[in-house]
């Protein structure tokens, strides 16, 4: 980089070099007079572990150590202090701090910015890095090949990343070649490939609505009679589940809490089995599975019930009619029934990580989940219950007192559309009241934990408001889908009940229907003389008080889904159990060196890669000649990535973003920080391609412009 843009940033380097001493940064922005809550956090491994930290503002900041065997507790290893020059601290054996100048440190600088840049580049799946990228990998590329030669291409890219950052090269870094070897290790090996597969696909970017989460549910890679075998009694778990879960929406409407309870066991049984952990965890004793979905359907039920019940309790109290509880009755109830939703969601989560998932959980834990379930859940009910009376008011379903018979057919469509945009009226407003407020809590609760939490990183804030912005929209669209379709097929189902007893009624003019007759199932008994005549408003209006259609259904507003999801930690998935970090076996070691002559032998192929921080869509395209043809290639959405032959020749890069149309980004000087005269597309030209480029695009509405150009994990490289 320029000297003229390192001048703009402050930095500290923090060196762990004790053998078990886990020391955590703290960061405060200056003006923050209390530093009670740290805007971030960077935890720094012990045996060598590096960090350094760079702002362009000023900062404060302050070291603790601790220790994860428990015996002894934290240590404050440097107080708060206000960032003055750029420094180097380093934690001794001893526990001891010793200072000195970064400038005289520029090797271990030079690292931790290559390190830096890697992280910021590398593709990350669950909170790790995707083991592709480690290797230098395209990971879709790489799966459509066949197995022979997936082999041959991760050996490829092990060869060529461990050269760049073995410890005896130039630059190099331990902690990197052990991370290089570790994924080369997992990758090698075909079972825990495949396991790997699965849990990328499950935790694609675009969750349930990604096609890769339902191919890893339903049709995962398994290359093991263990996998295959695993697989084959997850489906029935889920068979299971559903089938409970659909009984328990059955009796819901029948016998209440004792419904409500299966179709909690059903609910939280089937999460289990379309869990990350069940898909890519395989279970060798199939008693172990079996207890596994068993405990989460026993907590499920409880859970559901005790859920159910008091939501039942609390509609039970509610005497009057709709129109004449107040404001502040219905704020009340909404508060009071999500609360207990909350807690009751909070306590069975927590329940099934200690039980089921053997996850340690103490009651600290387990009490401060409950008061947040609580908050959370009594927020989103209140503001649903608030916008539900401030839509829906006073007023009452209205039924038509007599209707013409050559047009009562005509008005009863006309008024059943009318009475379900009331029914959509009253549930979506509602739905999306309280979905949003869950995920603004949610993202403060998260964001309380994480700073309460010693042994998780905590992140900025403006990473916490990114992602609440995502889970409100999310979450707004998800209950949107939900209320809309499940409004709908209760209103069509209705109408069918309503068709029914009304093209029934001749036969009923005489009679009182009995308990037994099928009709007293299709719709709410009239008991009609023979002057009486049964129209479909009659139907409509009665089967609207039988369903107490005119109240406001507390219980099922009650099914509030608040519950504590563990942050993600940095410990290794089940994929990596069993593996070191030793290189290679023997006969890996001679495959190994074949392959190294053959990549010496070859010109090696360039990877542009490009990442967008701009708001607009965008692409890169890369053009090239090879063999005396011209070949483009195009690549749309951040982190995505073109291969070229090493043999190609005149190459160049641009970008496009689209507003509303596809255009160019203009040259601008990123090192002066000003646009190039006159106008012109910022075309990267190379005579042969570089073994690496990373392009970095950002900006705002108005412009966007290639920000960094990285070579080979370098911070940045002077190219225009």
């Amino acid at each position: 980089m320029s000297d003229l843009a390192e001048e703009n940033y402050k930095s500290l380097l923090i060196v762990n070099e004790s053998s078990d001493a886990w020391v955590t940064l703290y960061l405060y922005p200056t003006w923050d007079f209390l530093c009670w809550l740290s805007f971030e956090s960077k935890i720094i491994k012990p045996n060598g572990g590096k960090y350094l930290h760079r702002s362009s503002k000023g900062f404060k900041f302050k070291l603790v150590a601790r220790f994860k065997d428990g015996r002894r507790s934290k240590r404050t290893l440097q107080n708060l202090e206000e960032w003055d020059e750029d420094k180097l601290l380093k934690i001794i054996s001893s526990l001891e701090l010793t200072e000195g100048k970064l400038k005289d440190f520029s090797k271990e600088k030079r690292v931790c910015l290559r390190k830096a840049q890697r992280d910021n580049e590398l593709k990350f799946t669950n909170g790790r890095r995707n083991l592709y990228e480690i290797l230098g990998l395209d990971m879709n590329q790489v799966r459509k090949m066949p197995k022979e030669d997936q082999i041959k291409a991760i050996k490829k890219g092990f060869h060529k990343e461990i050269q760049r950052w073995h410890p005896d090269n130039n630059f190099g870094d331990d902690e990197n070649a052990k991370e290089i070897i570790l994924a080369y290790e997992i990758l090698k090996d075909e079972e825990k490939r495949a396991r790997y597969h699965n849990e990328d696909d499950y935790d694609s970017a675009y969750g349930w609505v990604s096609l890769k989460r339902w191919k890893a549910i339903f049709w995962p890679e398994c290359v093991t009679e263990k996998q295959k075998k695993s697989y084959r009694h997850r489906m029935i778990m889920f068979a299971l589940s559903f089938g409970i879960t659909i009984g328990g929406i059955t009796l819901t409407v029948v016998t209440g809490i004792i419904g409500l309870g299966l179709f909690g066991a059903g609910l939280q049984s089937l999460l289990h089995t379309v869990s990350r952990k069940s898909i890519v965890d395989e279970c060798d004793n199939l008693w172990q599975q079996y207890k596994q979905w068993l405990i989460k359907a026993g907590i499920g039920f409880v859970g559901g019930a005790v859920t159910g019940g008091a939501a039942a309790g609390i509609t039970k109290q509610i005497a009057k009619e709709f129109a004449v509880l107040s404001m502040g009755q219905f704020v009340g109830i909404g508060a009071g029934s999500g609360a207990v939703g909350g807690v009751a969601q909070s306590l069975a989560t927590d329940a099934a990580r200690k039980f089921s998932d053997g996850d340690h959980v103490t009651w600290k834990q387990v009490l401060g989940h409950a008061a947040v379930g609580a908050a959370v859940g009594a927020a989103a009910g209140a503001a649903g219950a608030a916008v539900t009376k401030s839509v829906v008011g006073n007023k009452e379903v209205p039924a038509s007192a007599k209707i013409g018979e050559k047009i009562e057919k005509q008005l009863a469509i006309q008024t059943g559309a009318g009475r379900l945009g009331r029914i959509l009226l009253q549930r979506i407003p509602r739905a999306l009241t309280e979905k949003g407020t869950e995920a603004v809590m949610g993202s403060v609760a998260q964001f309380t934990e994480e700073r309460l939490d010693d042994s998780l990183e905590n992140r900025n804030p403006g990473t916490h408001l990114v992602a609440g912005v995502q889970n409100v929209a999310i979450n707004a669209l998800k209950s949107l889908a939900q209320e809309t379709g499940g409004a709908i097929a209760s209103h069509v189902w209705n109408e069918i009940k309503v068709d029914r007893r009304v093209k029934n009624a001749p036969s009923q003019r005489h009679m009182t229907p009995s308990i037994d007759d099928d009709t007293s199932v299709e719709g709410p008994r009239v008991d009609a003389d023979e002057n009486e005549q049964i129209t479909y408003e009659k139907v409509k209006k009665e089967l609207s008080e039988k369903n107490n259609e005119h109240r406001v259904n507390w219980r099922s507003h009650s099914k509030y889904s608040f519950s504590y999801q563990p942050l993600v930690s940095e410990e290794p998935s089940s994929y990596d159990q069993g593996t070191t970090l030793s290189t290679t076996s023997e006969e890996d070691a001679e495959d190994d060196v074949r392959d190294q002559s053959e990549v010496s032998d070859t010109a090696e192929d360039c990877k542009l890669k490009y990442i967008s921080y701009g708001p607009w869509f965008s692409k890169m395209v890369v053009s090239y000649s090879l063999k005396g043809e011209r070949v483009t290639q195009e690549v749309c959405r951040s982190e995505k990535s073109v291969t070229v032959p090493g043999n190609a020749a005149q190459l160049e890069v641009k970008f496009q973003v689209m507003r509303p149309f596809w255009g160019d980004l203009k040259k601008y000087h990123r090192f002066e920080r000003r646009w190039c005269e006159p106008d012109q597309p910022h075309v990267f030209k190379f005579n042969t391609p570089p073994p690496l480029r990373t392009f970095t695009i950002s900006g705002g509405l108005w412009y966007e412009a290639v920000m960094r150009v990285s070579d080979e994990y370098h911070d940045e490289t002077g190219e225009m």
